[in-house]
């Protein structure tokens, strides 16, 4: 439920207490900030990331050589102050950006049990359903621009959209309207609320 995701972010906080004590809950927050999938979150990579002009680049899987990511284009995802500020808090500048405490990958497993051990019922992947549904709500996103933020181009519009320049600026927009909204409880159009369906997992 998009509603409680300010709720969710502060006992994510909690988790990650003392800072730095559990990177899994900072690589969650980076995941739920950028709305990405879990494995490009665990295994984004400091060569990847423009911290001067505020931009994560995803390679393609195929370029990048790795078959755990989905991706076969390369994207370029807007990074908002609160991205940003959990990356510069991560203690090195190489490699991949989230390590457990032993220097080692994230396994998938680490983040997809944070939800339920703090207590809420969702799944890490699930909060791409989580935007997707609060894009719908506040109705003032066009349909090319979440799909996009969500990294489809499943139909012609969307399509013709990346072609053209991936929507980098109106994805930026939404982004950091998101971020606001998770971190703080800020949103322009909170008062309008319907009931949300059953609960789905995006791919």
């Amino acid at each position: 439920d998009w509603r409680k995701l300010p709720d969710f972010m502060k006992a994510l906080n909690t988790y990650n207490q003392p800072k730095g004590s559990r990177p899994d809950g900072d690589c969650l927050a980076f995941m739920i900030l950028t709305v990405s999938r879990p494995s490009e979150a665990r295994l984004v990579k400091w060569s990847d990331i423009d911290l001067e002009n505020k931009v994560w680049t995803i390679k393609p899987a195929a370029v990048r050589g790795d078959d755990k990511l989905k991706s076969s284009k390369e994207w370029k995802i807007p990074l908002t102050p609160q991205a940003i500020k959990i990356l510069k808090a991560q203690p090195t500048k190489r490699g991949l950006v989230f390590k457990t405490l032993a220097q080692a990958e994230i396994p998938d497993a680490y983040v997809s049990v944070i939800p339920d051990a703090l207590g809420f019922d969702a799944v890490a992947h699930g909060f791409r359903s989580t935007f997707r549904t609060w894009g719908q709500e506040q109705q003032r996103f066009t349909e090319e621009v979440l799909e996009l933020t969500l990294k489809h181009t499943d139909t012609n519009a969307t399509r013709a959209a990346y072609a053209r320049s991936q929507l980098f600026d109106e994805r930026k927009k939404v982004l950091t309207e998101y971020s606001k909204w998770a971190i703080n409880g800020v949103s322009l159009n909170v008062s309008k609320v319907v009931p949300l369906a059953k609960r789905q997992r995006a791919s």
